[in-house]
């Protein structure tokens, strides 16, 4: 595995880029997103140290699905395609833990659809908010509103009204690619299917 480093806001790789190398976080975070013709783009995921992503246009030798930014200063380590496969070859347990990876991968997808189906906006930033700081382990969202209208499938302005609500309401508290979460329960209250 070879290390590489990416600044803040640096394009790792690009959707329909091809696909050579998977990458493990060693520190940092990224965001995995799905960019449209007209520049918005729907974020999938954040993923962060510890987390693989790239593993999937290896598995069926195709272009990439989606584009992936350092949202934090981020160091990886890559490991090229053809030693991907004959670890996976030689190592039933690697290969078991790739398959597990795949399962929270369509997991999460399913989680993502039902929320965008189920719930109203309000309900989509209250638990968007709340799912990013549950994984960093922290009270605190370290992104921009756009990234969240990314996350939840709306226009930045329509997310910046609700985070002006729950600022209102003190929920939160907005400041500079930084969202402070003050009171938890009210923006659990805010998440009903």
């Amino acid at each position: 595995m070879r290390p590489r480093h990416f600044a803040r806001d640096e394009v790792i790789f690009h959707r329909d880029d091809e696909a050579g190398q998977v990458y493990l976080i060693i520190a940092g975070t990224v965001k995995v997103s799905v960019p449209d013709e007209s520049g918005r783009e729907v974020v999938v995921a954040l993923e962060r140290g510890g987390d693989v992503f790239g593993e999937l246009a290896l598995f069926d030798d195709a272009h990439r699905s989606a584009t992936v930014t350092a949202v934090t200063e981020t160091s990886v380590l890559a490991l090229g395609r053809t030693d991907f496969i004959t670890v996976l070859e030689r190592n039933p347990d690697a290969m078991r833990k790739m398959l597990g990876l795949l399962v929270r991968t369509v997991r999460r997808s399913t989680g993502h659809v039902e929320d965008l189906v189920f719930l109203d906006l309000p309900g989509r930033v209250a638990k968007c908010l709340l799912d990013i700081a549950d994984a960093s382990g922290l009270d605190s969202v370290d992104l921009t509103q756009e990234d969240i209208a990314g996350f939840v499938g709306a226009a930045r302005v329509s997310v910046n009204r609700v985070l002006a609500d729950f600022e209102h309401r003190r929920a939160i508290r907005v400041g500079r690619r930084h969202i402070e979460i003050a009171d938890r329960e009210a923006l659990r209250q805010e998440i009903h299917y």
